[in-house]
């Protein structure tokens, strides 16, 4: 028989729940401590000779390119040698090791410096800008509508007319000659924006540009921390489902899942790409089973056809380009946007739907930037050591890098209609669309 507790009782047994609560509230209102800024040591130069030496090495010995796309390793090492060891300051170092590698004219092998590599994320910013450089003029193409800039008016479709006081035309010019090589003409524009963007939290940047009604305006940007809006999905009132997101990245990828399960319904489908730099290849084939039956999407090329193994040659870790199925399968009518920001895994997946006519693929030739690189490699003094161990073919035969994807149905983002808020690529590709039979895939049962 159990016994009716008093009121001390109560109390008593009340206390170790009290107690866990206030502790909990206080956990929960204690705010995140970021962590320490990052920085980097100096380097001796015992550490910049190992380095140097370590890149060399590798990039010799598994470059996926045997050949190294052409390119005379031993007489470009012996030239970056005395400009890389006798560099002002270590920035500068890894600069010019960066430089070295960039000879090989591939977009995804590069050395990345301590800081770039470690740094904080309160130590990493971006203006989240795109220019091109079209007919003579600097267009601003694309403002990211979490940034600074979006947030003080500057709108896509405006002209950069100066940088920091610097002609745009002279400013460009300088940075094309600065920044390493890279696969085509399209990469290295995107390395120009990379050093526009670039800039250490808390600098400034100053623009100045010609806006639609031909006024000039000056913007002062305060570098700060970037908010990618990672996925983006809309049902239109057409019946279109749209989908873009920044890039194939893990954090975006159980939203993506939703949005692919929400669009299913729609009578056709849109797929931006434009912008999209890439990154995972689990996710891009993961993307490809929402849109294609299972099977394989193209043949891998490692160096000599050799497997790639680790533990010493037990463990083959060689990947393979094989469409993995998903809950559903979307089958309307598809468009594919792409421009010169579409990149690595983004040119993957439009290039397979292309290439097997899922898609029709609308907009302005792709970065040609399609390598994979398995890992970084740890340099001495804490740089990272990047470089391309994988190539791939489309289908078994189609290379994209150094080419790129080229669309079904060109069309230029044309800046006049930018700032009517029009988007003249979207529009070609739903004017298409609408004369598509719609196909909507049935709900699960």
């Amino acid at each position: 028989m159990s016994q009716r507790p008093t009121p001390a009782h109560r109390h008593r047994a009340l206390a170790p729940v009290l107690l866990a609560a206030l502790l909990l509230g206080a956990c929960a209102s204690t705010p995140p401590v970021p962590p320490p800024p990052f920085v980097p040591e100096a380097l001796v130069p015992e550490k910049r000779s190992a380095a140097f030496e370590e890149v060399a090495k590798l990039i010799r010995e598994e470059y996926v390119d045997p050949r190294l796309n052409g390119a005379d390793w031993a007489e470009i090492t012996t030239r970056y040698r005395s400009k890389a060891l006798n560099a002002a300051d270590d920035e500068a170092y890894w600069k010019e090791l960066n430089r070295m590698v960039g000879e090989l004219r591939d977009a995804h092998s590069r050395v990345v410096s301590p800081m770039e590599a470690k740094a904080t994320r309160d130590q990493r910013g971006s203006h989240g800008l795109r220019v091109q450089a079209h007919q003579g003029r600097y267009l601003v193409m694309g403002v990211n509508g979490n940034s600074q800039a979006a947030l003080l008016g500057l709108r896509p479709g405006s002209e950069l007319l100066a940088v920091d006081g610097k002609p745009a035309a002279e400013w460009w010019a300088q940075q094309a000659a600065e920044v390493r090589g890279s696969s085509t003409e399209r990469s290295q524009q995107g390395l120009i924006n990379q050093a526009l963007n670039a800039g250490a939290v808390g600098s400034q940047r100053v623009l100045r540009v010609r806006g639609a009604d031909g006024g000039e305006r000056e913007f002062t940007l305060r570098q700060d921390v970037l908010q990618h809006l990672l996925v983006r999905s809309h049902q239109l009132a057409d019946g279109t489902g749209y989908l873009r997101f920044a890039g194939f990245q893990p954090a975006a990828a159980g939203e993506i899942a939703l949005a692919l399960r929400r669009l299913s319904t729609s009578d056709r489908l849109v797929l931006d790409l434009r912008g999209n730099g890439g990154g995972q290849l689990k996710m891009t084939l993961q993307l490809l089973g929402w849109l294609l039956p299972p099977g394989t999407a193209g043949k891998v090329v490692t160096r000599d056809n050799k497997r790639i193994t680790v533990l010493a040659g037990l463990l083959d870790v060689t990947p393979t380009l094989e469409i993995t199925a998903q809950p559903l399968r979307l089958e309307q009518p598809l468009a594919v946007l792409v421009d010169e920001g579409s990149a690595s895994a983004a040119e993957l997946a439009s290039a397979v739907l292309q290439s097997r006519g899922r898609a029709r693929v609308f907009g302005s030739t792709s970065c040609g930037c399609l390598l994979a690189v398995r890992k970084g490699r740890d340099l001495p003094g804490g740089g990272l050591l990047l470089f391309s161990e994988v190539d791939m073919l489309i289908d078994g035969s189609k290379r994209i890098e150094g080419v790129g994807v080229v669309p079904d149905e060109p069309v230029f983002a044309d800046p006049a209609a930018m700032v009517q808020g029009r988007d003249t690529v979207l529009d070609a590709a739903r004017a298409w669309l609408a004369q598509q039979p719609a196909k909507p895939t049935p709900k699960p049962a």
